[in-house]
């Protein structure tokens, strides 16, 4: 990520998000200074076909360092991420020096970058504690969407771009909540990133406790929250192979499209955390538990009678790339969290066992229900 990633949208984006403002704009440039400081202006090319627009972009990304007392590569990269997701893949270790690293531990962290992204995938679509020759086609499909970055010298990190533009998902020129079937492909790179640091983190806390093996009910539970043996063997490629000792992974959302504060941005692995991991992926393949579908939606309708325990929820998804109804009842408790998500038109997740039998309608055994948090909502900013 470069002066030659940056286009005139980017540039703005960075502006008004750090207290700059629009003083004039033309057909070929705009003018910004700081808010409350008209005699401190930049001028920000627009036309990105122009011969010489990206060396006006590292001039002004030169003259913004210098307002902003920062390094002019530090301005360049933060323009650069304005709508892309950055995952940092770090590996250090006594060995890495000068950017260089031992061959055998950069070749597992390559691979350590390829699984971690298909297993998020996998779990992004169903949850499974072991997919071997069951992994979905689809998981492969959907990381190959995701771009490595140049690695970068000190403790040797690999950076994992992925998309972070994303179209409205809900309709809001109906007097249901609908969801945009075009739209809902866009998310899926972000839902694999929110998916993998959920899943990464409740792996984490696992290995925190060295003392004893994870009993049966924690395993179980890490399944829910997307870990998976393949998830288990990802890590490994790092710390359980040439010798790394610390491997950590940084998830840098794209500041145009906040997570959840509740989303981990941060989780790491020492190599004394191996041990417990290589029990944990063996386990997960002899673990025996349902494939739980994942569904992303809005509710369409909701519906509560009089002494009922359970409330029925119609939930607008995509299935197959088509719009589809699906139906599905919840506790009283839960249920008053549909009509709040239902009220604010804001899109939910769902995990269960699902019957989509063609011709029928399409019903699912809910097991986890929650706002989706893969974008944060105004309460969450809030």
């Amino acid at each position: 990520m470069n002066a030659s990633d940056i286009k005139f949208e980017e540039v703005v984006s960075y502006l008004s998000r750090s207290g700059w403002e629009r003083a004039r704009s033309g057909p070929l440039a705009e003018l910004w200074h700081p808010v409350g400081d008209t005699a401190n202006s930049v001028l920000v090319p627009k036309e990105s076909g122009a011969p010489d627009f990206h060396k006006a972009i590292a001039l002004l990304a030169g003259e913004l360092a210098r307002k902003e007392r920062k390094d002019p590569d530090q301005i360049t990269l933060a323009i650069s991420r304005q709508f892309i997701d950055v995952t940092d893949l770090r590996a250090d270790d006594a060995d890495i020096s000068e950017g260089t690293i031992p061959l055998a531990a950069g070749i597992g962290l390559f691979n350590s970058a390829h699984r971690l992204m298909v297993s998020a995938a996998a779990a992004t679509l169903h949850r499974q504690g072991y997919y071997g020759s069951s992994m979905p086609r689809a998981a492969h499909r959907h990381a190959r969407r995701m771009r490595l970055g140049q690695t970068r010298p000190g403790s040797y990190i690999v950076p994992i771009i992925s998309n972070a533009r994303f179209g409205a998902l809900v309709a809001r020129d109906s007097d249901e909540p609908r969801i945009l079937a075009e739209a809902d492909d866009s998310y899926f790179e972000r839902r694999m990133l929110t998916t993998l640091s959920g899943a990464l983190a409740t792996l984490a806390e696992i290995t925190m406790v060295r003392d004893r093996t994870p009993s049966r009910d924690e395993v179980r539970d890490a399944v829910d929250e997307g870990v998976s043996s393949e998830l288990c063997g990802a890590v490994l490629d790092a710390i359980g192979k040439g010798d790394i000792n610390l491997f950590d992974i940084t998830f840098n959302w794209a500041p145009t499209s906040p997570v959840a504060d509740s989303v981990s941005d941060h989780i790491e692995f020492n190599g004394e955390a191996a041990e417990v991991i290589h029990h944990l992926e063996s386990e997960l393949k002899e673990t025996e538990a349902p494939t739980e579908r994942i569904l992303y939606g809005v509710i369409r309708r909701l519906a509560l009678k009089k002494n009922d325990t359970r409330g029925q929820v119609a939930m607008e998804t995509v299935l197959d790339g088509k719009v589809r109804i699906v139906s599905f009842d919840l506790p009283l408790d839960t249920y008053a969290l549909a009509a709040r998500y239902h009220g604010e038109r804001r899109p939910i997740i769902v995990r269960g066992i699902l019957d989509a039998t063609p011709g029928k309608r399409a019903v699912m055994q809910v097991t986890a229900f929650q706002a989706d948090k893969s974008v944060a909502s105004f309460d969450d900013v809030v």
